[in-house]
This record gives C-alpha cells, sequence and structure tokens, in this order.
C-alpha cells in the first residue's frame, strides 16, 4: 500500500515538474513571438531589407500580393513576420 502510494506521489512531482517545464518553454516562444510582432517597420525600411525599390513594394500592395497592416495615420506597416512571409513569398516566385 505505501509502495503504491509513494508511486503515486513520485508520478505525480515528476508530472508537476513536466508541466513546470513546458509552461516555462511556452512562455518563452510567446513573449519572442510577442517581441517579434511588437516592432513595426515602415514601407521605406522594408524595401530596404527587401533589397527593392519602395515602389515595388507599394505595387505589391496595390496588386494585393501583399497585405499589410495600417497604423493610426492608415499608413501601411510591417512586422517581422510580415517580412517573414514577404521573403518566403519573394523567393517561392523565383
Amino acid at each position: 500500500m505505501r509502495q503504491v502510494e509513494s508511486i503515486l506521489i513520485n508520478k505525480s512531482g515528476k508530472e508537476r515538474k513536466l508541466d513546470a517545464q513546458i509552461e516555462s518553454c511556452d512562455k518563452k516562444i510567446f513573449r519572442r513571438c510577442i517581441k517579434r510582432s511588437a516592432k513595426r517597420y515602415n514601407l521605406t525600411q522594408v524595401a530596404r531589407i527587401l533589397g527593392v525599390h519602395r515602389q515595388t513594394v507599394y505595387y505589391w500592395i496595390k496588386k494585393e500580393l501583399v497585405k499589410p497592416r495600417r497604423d493610426y495615420k492608415n499608413y501601411p506597416v510591417f512586422t517581422v513576420l510580415d517580412i517573414e512571409k514577404i521573403i518566403k513569398w519573394k523567393n517561392f516566385i523565383q
């Protein structure tokens, strides 16, 4: 009887430790994602990062190939995640 109780206690303790480790990893991932999505880039900065002209990015927006977010002045802004998607799309069509 005591052995069964001790096994169950050890098992529940290990499960708690495992859950705590998973939660801490999830928190780290969420923090990274929030930090990456918090930084915003304007059109000129995105064009420099992508190595294209600013008017090219405007053209992509006009043709709805790229969907930017808008700031409070209705200017197009991009996050790091948006830029990564554009880079993947750009490499795919080449």
